[in-house]
């Protein structure tokens, strides 16, 4: 897991190098998955579960009552308050667990954008019982999370590699990442994590990013693939 002080030295360049995927896709599909569902903007509680610089909160929070920004560096969440000062966002120094306690089951949709990739599956597990301990009965997620389907297509599209070869490097969906490891789900891995958690699935989809924040050039025989995340829209059940 990377830790509070490593995290929080990546605060004055955030932006060049963590993917904020709200920010870094194009495809408009956060945006159409947000909007097709309905929420009271007297009423509804927004939670963002590892928010860095509160670029969903930003964007999205003046569809709701009350929101919440939850971020574990301090650097980095002091960077959000000052970008959205006025704004009446609650920012939240924390972890996930103490956060999701703190603030108890009101969310109408909890966010949570690339943050469960630690390769221990007890923090994961912990992560993902956050976002089901904030989330109300009828309530939705809005979770991405790293695909190990298109690790293996950028194995095999800019490295060669066949996809047994690929499969073989990583069968537990660790993938390394400038020597840390970082945990990627298959679709299928997904679907049962969630319903483990108290979810339905109601879509998934792909959310695809630049093939820079992998650290590459476009291949030529990439065509029209681009590396993707995985986009999950839940609901509490």
């Amino acid at each position: 897991m990377v830790s509070r002080k490593e995290w929080d030295k990546l605060a004055d360049d955030f932006e060049t190098e963590v993917c904020d995927i709200t920010r870094e896709t194009k495809d408009g599909h956060i945006a159409r998955l947000f909007h097709a569902l309905s929420f009271d903007p007297e009423k509804s509680v927004l939670v963002d579960l590892g928010c860095g610089l509160g670029t969903f909160l930003g964007r999205y929070g003046r569809h709701f009552r009350e929101c919440f920004g939850v971020e574990h560096a301090p650097r980095i969440i002091a960077r959000a308050r000052k970008r959205y000062d006025g704004r009446g966002i609650v920012w939240m120094t924390s972890s996930l667990p103490p956060a999701a306690r703190r603030i108890g089951r009101r969310s109408d949709l909890t966010v949570c954008m690339n943050v469960i990739t630690m390769p221990e599956a007890r923090i994961r597990e912990s992560m993902w019982a956050s976002i089901a301990a904030v989330t109300r009965k009828s309530g939705h997620a809005l979770i991405v999370v790293p695909s190990i389907e298109s690790d293996r297509m950028v194995e095999r599209v800019a490295y060669g590699n066949s996809l047994a070869e690929a499969k073989a490097e990583t069968p537990d969906g660790l993938v390394d990442r400038g020597g840390s490891r970082q945990k990627h789900f298959a679709r299928d891995e997904l679907c049962e994590t969630l319903a483990r958690h108290g979810f339905r699935a109601r879509k998934i989809q792909r959310v695809t990013y630049p093939w820079q924040k992998e650290g590459l050039r476009k291949p030529r025989n990439a065509g029209t693939r681009n590396p993707w995340d995985w986009l999950v829209l839940a609901e509490r059940l």
